[in-house]
């Protein structure tokens, strides 16, 4: 059994160095679509509550919701804003991993959720 949950994410970007109309900013829309898939949980019916899925989702995107994505020796990563790095840095790879892969974080969130079933 699968649940699904979509978010929409827009955001701005150039390719630095490239020749052609891409090298302008420029935005987009994104659709991210999640599925979980695993045995169904008889307390809500379902393999995961749909909201609790775009809940973590959104605790990883939100910062990357109206963002300016730019490379890392693109002169306009002087405007990055809150500490964070270019997309394709090192720093946000980390931060997405112990985020969405493990993580004291990821932990709480699994026990929170976890404890709530039992409940159930």
């Amino acid at each position: 059994m699968r649940s699904f949950t979509t978010l929409d994410l827009q955001y701005a970007h150039r390719f630095y160095g490239f020749k052609g109309e891409a090298q302008y900013l420029h935005g987009h829309t994104g659709v991210l679509t999640i599925e979980v898939e695993d045995t169904v949980n008889t307390g809500v019916n379902m393999v995961f509550p749909c909201n609790e899925i775009q809940k973590t989702a959104w605790d990883v995107l939100q910062n990357f919701d109206h963002a300016l994505v730019l490379r890392e020796d693109d002169p306009l990563s002087l405007i990055q804003r809150n500490g964070l790095k270019a997309i394709d840095s090192k720093e946000t790879h980390q931060q997405i991993v112990d985020i969405m892969e493990g993580g004291y974080e990821a932990f709480k969130r699994r026990n929170v959720i976890y404890s709530t079933w039992e409940k159930n």
